[in-house]
């Protein structure tokens, strides 16, 4: 009752009222570490949306911020509500950057932008949050990004070709295992060069159980708690740790800036202009080093990968899209120069084709079900504090360094803003995958996750069980659309600190599914009527994961004569 007295309250810089809790002290310790989910939709459900609400644990406390308008005063105001704090504990908790490091993190109050924040007084040499953030941006945009996209594209095609199923069906014991292990394979040459995988062929089963310690290690809970978690972790550390100095001995001047983007042998600039800024900053040693290629490789691998599985598996599980999908891929390739083409990959691209990211990323469909695989299946915490003083946040006051949590999860499954009022709009609830959530018909101006009954496209009354024309038909008149989820569809986080990497993650998505499904047959092992379940405790890293495996069988497409 005081909370909700307390966010009705009209006073100015009053402190956000505090979740109701039953344990003494502790109070929502528990279930923050063990059903993070849970508490944050309780406390949702039980106070309201979006009103900050301080959620007390232990000794630590947190603050809340849910709502649309609430996330977009939170990123415009960057100069002063910082990400900083979230990536500090990224850098103690699950990367197990050593403490002698940790001092120079926290010492560079500049933030990540080229222009340092107005009350930073810290040396250009030592902004170490800007130094190590640039690459990712320059690497991962402009001419850099199409060359990165280009070289991804290839290889996945060459692997693609390399698999030894054929028109007949092959059983396999689940499709994200399968496509994790392929893109990170994909990923870690080009990363990395092949150079790292032939000191260290293990990685890419080490690295996903690594991803799987992440559920304990991301708790901060003591080292013998949790052994077998920090073990997996140490086995990735002295894996980089191991190509660092193997790069070093097999070439001294592997760092030397030579202008290349990419080498076969030693990787994408990308790793290598990271690795050079760490030496020169006095006080990071190769361990630091070795830490920050681990957050690097788990940033453009892990979430990634997740992600374009899900897509996949949306595909496939849905025989009424493909039709559309067929026709919208085969309207997206383009011929190589001869000396760039690669052999066919059967029943997919023809001899010397390649998809054209652009053409790709305008396909109506594909782009809703990147969208909605996102917006459904992404649970990412991210964690801002104020850096220089306390902060007046409309009628609130946020105290300087306390942390403010917010959850794209919970923004992600506000029925209201997904919605309007209740569950109308398409009749589809948020907590289920829909095709053509973000799709328009001709006519109307808003996405069909805002539409009113009376706005459904064409045929969709026929299916009253998900509100869509089976045949699907209708989809030749749509078209993608964003309009209206500003502040609401935040995968990538918002303002400055969004995600650098997110081009190049709706590109290797994009691309990969089309690839897959150009070139495979894919049916799940499924009973009938299943539908996929996340695994929540993977909450607050980013993609989650499914419950349990996810059989399937996949034979090549044959070529149509």
């Amino acid at each position: 009752m005081r909370a909700k007295f307390a966010v009705q309250s009209t006073a100015k810089c009053q402190s956000p009222p505090i979740a109701p809790y039953w344990i003494p002290f502790f109070a929502h310790l528990f279930l923050f570490l063990f059903d993070l989910n849970s508490l944050l939709t309780n406390i949702v459900n039980r106070i309201g949306n979006p009103h900050p609400i301080r959620i007390p644990l232990g000794t630590e406390e947190f603050i809340f911020v849910t709502g649309p308008r609430n996330l977009k005063l939170v990123w415009k105001n960057s100069q002063s509500l910082t990400a900083k704090a979230g990536h500090l504990i990224a850098l103690r908790t699950i990367l197990d950057t050593p403490e002698r490091s940790m001092g120079i993190y926290r010492a560079d109050t500049s933030g990540i932008g080229k222009e340092p924040l107005l009350r930073s007084n810290v040396a250009p040499e030592r902004r170490v949050w800007h130094l190590t953030h640039q690459p990712i941006v320059d690497c991962l945009s402009g001419t850099p990004l199409t060359i990165f996209t280009d070289n991804f594209q290839n290889s996945m095609i060459k692997r693609i070709e390399q698999y030894s199923f054929d028109d007949q069906w092959t059983e396999m014991p689940d499709l994200f295992t399968f496509m994790c292990t392929e893109l990170m394979h994909v990923q870690l040459e080009l990363l990395c060069g092949t150079f790292f995988l032939e000191h260290n062929p293990g990685f890419v089963n080490d690295f996903w159980q690594f991803h799987h310690a992440l559920i304990h290690l991301r708790k901060g809970l003591p080292r013998w708690m949790i052994s077998q978690s920090c073990k997996a972790r140490s086995v990735c550390l002295d894996a980089v740790e191991k190509w660092h100095e193997a790069l070093q001995t097999h070439d001294p001047d592997v760092l030397i800036d030579t202008g290349k983007f990419q080498d076969a042998r030693f990787g994408n600039e990308i790793m290598r202009s990271r690795r050079r800024i760490i030496a020169k900053i006095g006080g990071l040693d190769k361990q630091t080093a070795a830490s920050a290629d681990l957050g690097m490789l788990w940033a453009l691998n892990a979430n990634p990968a997740i992600a374009t599985s899900w897509l996949l598996l949306e595909i496939v599980r849905d025989p009424s899209l493909h039709p559309t999908i067929h026709r919208e891929i085969a309207t997206s390739s383009r011929s190589l120069p001869q000396s760039d083409s690669h052999s066919t990959i059967h029943g997919g691209l023809s001899s010397g084709q390649q998809f054209v990211v652009p053409l790709l990323s305008n396909c109506q469909l594909l782009q809703s079900m990147y969208t909605e695989t996102l917006r459904l299946r992404t649970a990412t915490l991210m964690i801002h504090s104020p850096e220089f003083s306390d902060f007046n946040f409309n009628q609130w006051l946020f105290p300087k360094d306390k942390l403010i949590l917010i959850s794209s999860h919970t923004a992600h499954m506000d029925r209201e803003s997904w919605h309007g009022s209740g569950e109308k709009g398409a009749g589809i609830p948020v907590e289920e995958f829909c095709a053509e959530r973000f799709l328009t018909w001709k006519g109307n101006t808003e996405s069909r996750s805002n539409t009113s009954s009376s706005q459904k496209p064409p045929g969709s009354e026929k299916d009253g069980a998900r509100g869509v024309e089976r045949d699907r038909s209708h989809l030749e008149q749509a078209s993608f659309t964003m309009a209206g989820h500003a502040g609401k569809w935040i995968p990538y986080g918002g303002g400055p600190g969004i995600c650098p990497g997110r081009h190049f993650s709706k590109n290797l998505m994009l691309l990969t599914s089309a690839l897959m499904f150009s070139a495979f047959e894919i049916e799940l092992n499924v009973e009938k009527g299943w539908k996929p379940k996340m695994d929540m405790r993977y909450y607050g890293l980013g993609v989650l994961p499914p419950q349990g495996k996810v059989p399937f069988k996949i034979r090549r497409r044959q070529t149509k004569k």
